[in-house]
Order: C-alpha cells, then structure tokens, then sequence
C-alpha cells in the first residue's frame, strides 16, 4: 500500500486543464480531420494510397542520390480571421511565423544545436522553403495578408474556417499557394492541416492564432508560442506522419521514415535526452524532439532526412504538389529588381558569421559572395531567404561580402560591400577550487569553481595509491559518487569541456570515507550491481549496511541438489528496508516489502538447484551508518513453511509450480495448478514496473484447479504472474501479444 501512495496523488494531479483557450499538452486535430475527410470523400483513401506509391517510386529513384539538390519556394498567404481584437494578429506576427517555417525548413533554427550529437548527423535541411505571396491569384499585388472579422468565436476542425458563406475565408488556389488560416480554435485543438489527396477547396493548414510566431517573436499560446505548430501542421500538409505513426497502437505504428526511432506513442513537454520507452529501450531511444511529435515549441529543433525526401517527393515528376514550383506568387507584379540594402553581420564568432540585409520586393533568390579581404576573387552561394550563416570561417581574420537579387525579370545590381572580422578561438578553462563535502560510509559529494563556456566535466577519481582513474561526466560543477569503499582515502580530478576542446586536468584533492561505527565484520562494498554481487555463504548469517540513501546491496548464492528449497530472512532492521530475490537472469522471483523495522522474509519451494541474487535496499532512501542489518539464506530438502515452527513433524505441503498457458497470449491466459489442501489464494498479475493491472481472490480446492483471466483490456507487451497462497509466493513472466 504504501509503496503506491505516491503513484497515487501524482494520478490525481495529472488532469488536465485548458486554461484561456491553451491546452496543457500539445493537440493537432490532422488525424481528426483526415478521418472526417475519408467519411465524407469515399475515394480519398485510394487518391492518398497512389501518393504514397509515387513516394515510395521517388524514394526508390533517388536512393543512392541527394534529393535536395534544388531549393523548392513556396508561397503563403494567411487568410486572418478574427472575432476580438486580440485574434486580428498583426502583419508582423505573420511575417515572424513565416520566417520561424524557412528557417525551421532549412535547419537554420537557432536551437539546431539542441539536437543530440546521435542525430546531427540525419538532422536535415529540407531545401524547402516559403514566402509571403507577392500577388493574388488575379495577378493583383499583395501583402500574403488577408483578413475577415467575423460573428463566429471559434471554429472546430469541420473546415468552416475555409468558407466565407460559414464565417471564414476562402482558399486561394492550392496549385499556387499554401493557404494557412489563423483564427480560434476550440477543444483545445492548436492546428490541424490536410494531407495531399483531398479536395483542393479546403487545401492547406489552419492555425490557433496564438500559436502564431517565432522564437524572435512568440506569440501568446505558451509554451506553444514560438511558431512550432505551423512547422509541425506544414510538416502534415507536406505528407508528414506524426512521428509515432497513426496507423496502429504502441510500438507498430509507422511514420514510413527509416531514419526515425520506433516509439510506444507521443511526448509532451520539454524531456530529458536520452528517453527511452518500451519500444526502444536502450539509447538513444527515442526522438521527442522531432517537429512531428508532440512536445513543447522549445522542445522541438530538426526534421531527418528520410522526412526531408518524403517531402521532396511530392514536387517531383507527377507529384501531388508539382504545380507548386510554377507559382507566381512570390513574385511581385514588377518590371525592376532592386538591390539589397541594410547589409548587417551578425552572430560571428571564430568560425561563423550571419549575413542579413533587407528582403527586396519580387526577388526569388539572392547571390551572396564573400571573400577574405586580402584575396581577389568572391566565392559565390545561393539563398531564398533575406540571411546567410557561413560556416567554416578562418579565426582573427577579416572578410568582404555583398549580396545581389535575382528576380524574374533578371538580376539587381550588387549591394555595397560589408566588411567583419572573426573572433580569435576561445580557450577552455582550468577548473580550480575542489572540494568534497557530505561524506558517508560509501558516498560523497564533489564540487569545484564553474567554468564559462563549459558545456560539461569529467571527473576521475581513484583510491589513493591507486593506478587508474575511474573517470565520469557531469553535466554541472558537482557531482555525487556512491558506491565508495568505506574507510579509505580516495583523490580526485576534474577537466573542463568546452565546444573548442578540452583543457588539461586540475590538480588533485583528496576525502575519506567514515568508517562504520558498528561491529560489521564485512559491509561488503562495493557491491551495488548484480555484477559486483558478494558471494555469501548459506545457512550462515551475516552483517550488512546500507550506507546512504542510493546505496543498494546485492548477494550471491548458490544451491545444491538436494538442498533446493530458501528461506530468506532480514532482520534486525534501522529502518524501512525491503528485499528482492532473483534468478541468474536478473528477473524477480520474490519481494518482502513489510513496513517500518518488520523483517522481510521470502520463502521459494522448488526442485530445481540453481543460482540467485538477492537485493537489500531502503525503501524512499532509508539507511543508516551505524546500525547493521541481519541476513540469512537458509536452504534445504523440506519445503519451508511461513513460521517457524521446527517442532511440527507434519510438513505443510505446498503448491511449489503451476501453468501459464497460453504464453505468449492473444488475450487469455490460464492459470492451472495442483494444490494440496483447500484455500482462498491470491492471484495478482502487475507489469514490468510494478503495477498491479488485475488482483482476485480465488477459492482453491484440494486438487487439481485452474481458472482463466481476460486481459483483452491490456497493452501488448510483458507482465508478470503472481500467485500467493498462505504458504508461498510464486511468480512467472507473462507474454501479451495481441
């Protein structure tokens, strides 16, 4: 009972809650209004199955080739549709959302260096990009900007946004521009867009309003705010899956991208790298910070490649938004081209710098060229946009650039040319100031002086006298070592890192672990892993300590036929301490969680000799350093009984196995068994961390018996079987595949 009190409360606390018009966890309303869609139009299914075949065609084609060989411009315009004063977002905001899409597009993000260093090497840059529409579909000129005050407070995801007749606007051609509609979305929805394939009058993305921004220029939604559902709904609009897939439950969907990691389902806000979940359980695990999962705006920073080639299929030959690469409308209806002004350089660093100047009227790319000031010729590249980052650059060096824009009547002249000089290489410091405070038996805590610049530590550390370092990251200026020897002299240094290199190693410090105040013969530590487990004689007690509130002790023992049978006793208890006995495999066989000092005992009946771990630990962090705790194997030919009375000559017989079939399971599974004497048992099964997913009562007859559980309400995956009668505890590991 106890054990679940936290589980709990955190249960109770987790409803969720929409708060003035925002909901506390990321909802695209695409796949709700795909399915509506595919009601509604008989056909789509069969339209969106040819796309999907021409996208596998394409990806086939270019398999061995770099699809993103040209820059594909796509023209927006936003149809703003507003009820209050608050929902007519201004032409700025617009603009800031438009600019957050081509440069989440072009891996040009400011936080593109939040993507794990597993992954940068498959984050990619689409060579999609997009511009606010400079004409109307008439050919008239135009802001990309549009708006309607309407009678409506919000819209759903029925599409009634898309109509003028229903209190929204009209689509412009979806053969030449991506329409995107801001207005207020109910139910908590913050977008949804329509995949390629449907009916090209309602074609495009709808929008929350005040989701619409940028990281430069948030919007209100927070944490929603920073212009992430437009790349997230654009990414559908473009043939994005979400990133868990949509076409099956935990683990067997798929997005049809190779490069993304299978996961159970979607994330919400801003997680720690690694995550791991039961699809993938070792690192790196899993990509939360795919635009296409569901977590925070500040959480998300890349798309991969196998995503980036899904999209650029679309605008190959005979691809569903082909017609796109056609569009007039990011040109102006102008006879000039001007010439870039209102250069600027920023961001520049050793290696880097970022080229901007202001976007000219009709250009559809601009020529950037850049050279070292003492050399004579340019170096020429492209760009859509109104910015440039080079990379690569020469530290303590001075560079010329000037930019010309190309339009469709030609080329501008070229603008005046700017000047910049890179900064020298940065050092990475010394760390100083060691120290070491907290000190137990087996534990202490390491500190030194920060580091500007650092992103991280390494630690070594080592007993003294030692030959080898034990060496350790930490991501801040302290660590925590468990697991120390107690008693001993241990010396410790710390080296900084930097993103330029590393520096050379501090100068050592040096602690002591305390000594334990009690008579322990042995507190046998290091032993906090199954791999580091103290082999520890049977039918024999000994004293342990558990020295801190992580520390964990494991044994090791071994049985012998025909002394099969244990019973594990611990005694002699300073605080709330439990117990766990597994097989050589690490599974749990066996558990005593009895409260407060109560000793543990687990008692396994079997005829098989074999080896096994046991585990003793403080439940929520109980230790002491002073009080040892009493542990005793006892093995033997007669089954153990739940009390020790030695003295009755008539053994109480015992269940000792029983059978679980059908395992794996599709849905059912029987529980069969012979028992001895009549009795109500307990039959309860729980998952792999723990949790009780079915318990009952059971009224057993002397003989044979078996009974059959529904489990068509759980989750596919691993679950365990626990059978308890008023003599023993038997456990069996459970398959469900349905």
């Amino acid at each position: 009972m106890k054990k679940n009190l936290l589980a709990i409360c955190a249960g109770i606390l987790f409803s969720v809650m929409v708060n003035a018009g925002v909901p506390q966890h990321r909802i695209c309303g695409s796949m709700d209004n795909l399915a509506r869609l595919e009601k509604e139009d008989p056909g789509l299914a069969a339209r969106m199955q040819q796309i999907e075949s021409m996208t596998n065609a394409f990806l086939l084609a270019h398999k061995n080739q770099n699809v993103q060989n040209t820059v594909i411009t796509i023209p927006v315009v936003f149809h703003v549709v507003y009820n209050t004063t608050a929902q007519n977002i201004s032409d700025a905001q617009c603009q800031a959302q438009l600019d957050q899409l081509n440069l989440d597009y072009a891996r040009m993000n400011t936080d593109a260096s939040n993507t794990p260093s597993v992954w940068q090497g498959i984050a990619a840059n689409t060579n999609v990009q997009f511009c606010m529409a400079q004409r109307t579909p008439a050919g008239a000129a135009s802001t990309g900007i549009e708006r309607r005050s309407t009678t409506s407070t919000s819209f759903s995801t029925n599409d009634n946004v898309k109509y003028t007749a229903n209190g929204g606007m009209d689509a412009w051609s979806s053969s030449s521009y991506l329409n995107i509609w801001s207005c207020n979305l109910s139910g908590g929805v913050l977008g949804y867009a329509q995949f390629p394939g449907s009916s090209s009058a309602t074609d495009g993305v709808v929008l929350l309003y005040s989701s619409i921004g940028s990281m430069a220029r948030p919007g209100t939604a927070t944490p929603y705010h920073l212009g992430r559902t437009a790349t997230h709904e654009v990414g559908h609009w473009l043939n994005l899956y979400h990133i868990w897939g949509d076409d099956g439950t935990a683990c067997t969907g798929s997005d049809n991208c190779a490069d993304t990691p299978n996961q159970a389902g979607e994330n919400y806000g801003v997680p720690t790298f690694p995550k791991t979940d039961g699809c993938s359980a070792s690192s790196p695990g899993v990509m939360f910070m795919n635009y296409m999962d569901y977590t925070d705006d500040n959480a998300m920073n890349m798309f991969t490649a196998n995503q980036s080639a899904r999209m650029n299929a679309l605008f190959g030959t005979g691809g569903s938004r082909v017609s796109l690469l056609s569009s007039l409308g990011c040109q102006a209806p102008s006879t000039t081209c001007g010439t870039p002004s209102g250069n600027a350089t920023s961001s520049i660093s050793s290696s880097s710098a970022t080229l901007s100047w202001t976007a000219v009227s009709g250009a559809t790319s601009y020529t950037v060229s850049y050279k070292l000031s003492s050399a004579s010729t340019y170096t020429t590249l492209s760009t859509t946009s109104a910015s440039y980052s080079l990379t690569g650059l020469t530290a303590s060096t001075s560079y010329d650039w000037n930019v010309q824009a190309t339009c469709n009547v030609g080329p501008s002249g070229n603008s005046s040319t700017l000047t910049f000089s890179t900064t020298a290489i940065p050092t990475c410091g010394t760390t100083s100031g060691l120290t070491s405070g907290s000190i137990t038996t087996t534990s202490a805590s390491l500190s030194w002086t920060a580091v500007s610049g650092a992103s991280s530590y390494n630690v070594q550390y080592m007993l003294s006298g030692g030959s080898s370092f034990t060496t350790v990251s930490s991501a801040t200026n302290s660590l925590s070592l468990t697991g120390l020897a107690s008693s001993s002299s241990y010396v410790f240094q710390v080296q900084t890192v930097c993103s330029t290199g590393s520096s050379v190693y501090s100068g050592t410090a040096t602690f002591t672990t305390l000594t334990p105040t009690t008579g322990c013969s042995d507190v046998y530590e290091p032993n906090a892993s199954s791999s580091a487990a103290a082999v520890i004689p049977t039918n024999t007690d000994i004293t342990g300590m558990i020295g801190s509130s992580t520390d964990n002790d494991y044994f090791k023992f071994t049985t012998t036929s025909p002394n099969t049978k244990i019973k594990i006793v611990l005694s002699n208890l300073p605080g709330d301490y439990d117990i766990r006995l597994y097989n050589s495999s690490m599974s749990q066989l066996g558990i005593s969680q009895n409260g407060g000092t109560l000793s543990e005992t687990i008692i396994r009946n079997t005829t098989t000799a074999a080896t096994y771990y046991i585990r003793v630990y403080g439940y929520s962090g109980a230790y002491s350093t002073t009080v040892c705790y009493n542990l005793r194997v006892n093995v033997g030919s007669t089954s153990f009984r739940s009390t020790d009375d030695m003295t009755d000559l008539v053994a109480t017989p015992m269940v000792n196995d029983f059978n679980l079939y059908p395992n794996p399971s599709l849905g059912e599974v029987n529980v069969a068994f012979n028992s001895p004497v009549s009795e109500t048992i307990n039959v309860r099964i729980f998952d792999m961390v723990g949790k009780t997913v079915l318990s009952n009562e059971i009224g057993v007859t002397q003989g044979d018996n078996k009974f059959s559980f529904d489990l068509a309400n759980l989750t596919r995956g691993i679950y365990f079987v626990e059978l308890n009668s008023s003599s023993e505890r038997l456990v069996k590991k459970l398959i469900l595949d349905k």
